[in-house]
């Protein structure tokens, strides 16, 4: 995960929030805000309700707890432990994810281009590894 994406989950979990106080708080652009929001909501993280052109962003988990609730205690709890149960695995898989920018690509062609070398990224999960070699 993103540490920016770390960030406005820690934001929001202060409770339900306009774009505008995320964008505020995160001190970012509002645009470079709703590209992680959309991420987070894209990944069942976040979500949000639109009121007339305000969106108010919210951790998913609230919805969860609150709708867990009520005469159906029992119930309730046991579907609530099952949320946090897939919670840890989904922020598992998540944080398992690489995202590369592809702004990254053009410059590696850029580079081959220039030296007439090519440039290999090699991820696994004991790190990353630049190779360089001859272009084909």
């Amino acid at each position: 995960m993103l540490w920016r994406e770390k960030e406005l989950l820690e934001i929001l979990k202060e409770g339900k929030l306009k774009t505008s106080e995320i964008v505020k708080r995160a001190r970012m652009s509002k645009a470079t805000a709703l590209k992680y929001l959309e991420r987070l909501k894209g990944k069942g993280l976040v979500d949000c309700e639109e009121i007339g052109p305000t969106k108010l962003w919210f951790l998913r988990e609230e919805i969860e707890e609150r709708d867990g609730g009520g005469d159906k205690e029992e119930k309730g709890e046991e579907e609530r432990k099952e949320v946090v149960e897939r919670r840890k695995i989904e922020w598992k898989k998540v944080e398992e994810c690489i995202y590369v920018d592809k702004r990254v690509f053009k410059l590696i062609e850029e580079f081959e281009g220039v030296t007439g070398k090519s440039f290999k990224i090699l991820i696994n999960k004991n790190g990353v590894r630049l190779v360089l070699g001859e272009v084909r």
